[in-house]
Formats: structure tokens, sequence, C-alpha cells
């Protein structure tokens, strides 16, 4: 028996422009065949939607839609052919949606399909509403149970620790000295990474001396300001693997300089601002090995194995809390020093 009808509502968070962001009454969805509903219990902010919230996405947003991407929730109902999601499964959300049959998918890079349709994105028209909603329709194979003592709102660190992993996969890093610059989520995610994946020494620099200074309280070995940073370059300091995760063009720059020259690797993780450029006479003069990553492959499950096998717990990256009906507050600047590490959107 269906939970619901096409007539009744529920309420999503709309944005509609930079800074327009609303909360709007719509018709709760029911799922087809192969679908499922999820009632969303928490939501992460992630950089992508603050840029988007501000503006400076590099994906404009030409549509109103629904921005999240870093989702947990309940199974709410099933459609038709769908087995092993009872109503009340708690589920963490696989948020890419790749065709699953061009060259990159087959090839184990489904995270370059070319007809990937990300939840929460405007990068493909019409854009894919994500989570910020009570309510959220996806394919049964895109929901990924929790075991049993993961919680919900560990559910949904899940995806940025599928980004960090992913990132700290790309390139060998056992017995290397490595580099995070930006102790953001994603940075403080990716040195944990580095660090269990054998990692000699992790450095973790970062604008603010709180931040860089948390990354060493979880198992980091040394924290830098940026100026700290910018005074061991200048003596000489280099490093085998650097990662920037701070999505700034300054972060790049001190990356490439910090690489070591000839043998050192350099994986730019963070999203640049639009029309941001490459200082590649850095890459030139020391004939680094550079390259990015985009999201994860393989899905979320990755991850879960990762902090399973090692026995790791990520919750205290969240650092705030949020309602849903008060979600405006998620986007705006903290009234004094950093912004937390990761805030969640909660519904009740």
């Amino acid at each position: 028996m269906p939970l619901n009808t096409p007539s009744e509502t529920q309420t999503a968070a709309v944005l509609a422009g930079p800074g327009d962001l609303q909360l709007t009454s719509r018709s709760r969805p029911v799922p087809a065949a192969g679908e499922v509903l999820v009632r969303i219990s928490t939501v992460g902010i992630c950089g992508s939607d603050a840029a988007y919230f501000q503006g400076t996405a590099a994906y404009t947003v030409g549509a109103p839609f629904v921005m999240g991407h870093e989702a947990s929730g309940t199974v709410a109902e099933t459609g038709d052919g769908v087995t092993g999601l009872a109503p009340g499964t708690a589920v963490a959300l696989e948020p890419s949606l790749s065709c699953g049959e061009c060259e990159q998918c087959t090839s184990g890079f489904d995270n370059l399909c070319p007809h990937s349709r990300y939840l929460g994105s405007a990068a493909v028209n019409p854009h894919r509403d994500g989570a910020l909603q009570e309510y959220l329709i996806v394919p049964a194979t895109h929901v990924l149970p929790l075991p049993e003592g993961f919680s919900l709102a560990e559910g949904a660190l899940l995806e940025p620790m599928a980004v960090a992993l992913h990132a700290a996969r790309k390139t060998p890093v056992e017995g290397k000295s490595v580099l995070v610059v930006g102790g953001g989520a994603i940075g403080q995610l990716t040195a944990i990474a580095a660090k269990t994946l054998g990692a000699s020494s992790v450095t973790v620099s970062d604008v603010s001396a709180r931040r860089a200074g948390t990354a060493v309280e979880h198992g980091a070995d040394t924290a830098l300001t940026t100026a700290g940073l910018k005074d061991k370059l200048s003596a000489g300091t280099r490093f085998d693997v650097v990662f920037d995760a701070s999505g700034h063009p300054a972060g790049v720059e001190a990356a490439l300089i910090a690489a070591r020259p000839g043998t050192g690797r350099v994986v730019l993780v963070g999203n640049l601002p639009a029309g941001a450029g490459l200082p590649v006479k850095y890459i030139a003069t020391a004939e680094s090995w550079v390259t990015s990553t985009l999201r994860f492959a393989g899905g979320l499950t990755p991850a879960l194995a990762f902090l399973h096998e090692n026995k790791l717990d990520i919750s205290w990256l969240v650092e705030q809390t949020i309602p849903f009906r008060n979600i405006v507050e998620a986007f705006e600047a903290p009234a004094a020093g950093d912004s937390p590490l990761k805030v969640h959107i909660q519904f009740s």
C-alpha cells in the first residue's frame, strides 16, 4: 500500500539564484518501478553548495533547483521490483547517476562519465535536484544500507570521505612525506586517508591555525599556518606528495611550489573558482607530476569499508548542526573566526 499520494506535499529548499534560497512546498513524489523514496535525515553542506549560493560556481544556476549531495535517510517506500530495502532501512545516498555503458563507466571511471547526473548539480540541464528536501526519489541501486551502529549523521559523511579516499589513492603515499594544503573537511579527510595508507609524515596547512591544529589532533603529524608554510618553502622544505584541498589559486600555487623537484607529485582536489588559471611555471621548473580528481569512482562502498576496516571515527568533523527550517543560516558567514569544518542540515 503506498505511503503517500501525489497530492501530499513536502518542503524543499529551492535555490532560485545567488543568495535566493527559499523553503517551498512541493508535491511528495511516489516511487516508480526500481525506485526508492527516501525520507531525508541529514544533509552535509559542501563548498560547491556554498558556491552555488554565492554565485561563484563553475556552473550557472539556470533554473530553480534543490542543492545537496551529502545525504542520508531512511527508506520510506519502494517501487515495484525493489527487494531487500524494507521501510525504515537506514541508507546513505549514492549521488552520481552514470550511464554504466560508456567507455569511462566500463573502465572503472564512472566519475568521468559524460552522461553523469549528480545530485544537487547545475552541471546538467535540466539541473538534477538534490537532497535538501524532505523526501527524494532515487534508483534502488543508488542507496547504500548502513551497518548497525553507523549513524545517519555518519552516513552523510561518506560522500566527502569517498572524495578524500579517491584523492589519497590517486598516487602512492606509503612511506612518503605528504602535504595537504587546506584544512577544511576534504583536507582533514585526505590527511586521515594518507596517514592510514602509510604516509611517513603528513603536514596540513591552512589559513586557520585552529583547522591545521585539528588535523594534528586527529592523526596528522604537523600543522602549519599559510604563513608558516610559506616560510618553510622559502627555506627549501619540499614534499614527496602534495594535495591541494583549498580550492583557492593561492593554495594551488603553494602546492605546486611544495612538490619535490624531479619526483614530486601533486593532486588537485579542491574546486577552483570559475576562470582561475594554473601557474604552469612551477610545474615546468620542477618537472612535477600533476593530476586532479573529480569526485570519486566506485560509489560510497569503498569509503564505508575503509572506515570500518580501519576503525576510523570521523563524526568530529561535524561542528554545527542546523535544523532544516533554518537552512539559510548554513550559508551565512560566521560572525567571528573561521567557519565550521562541516555543517549538517538536520531534518526532524
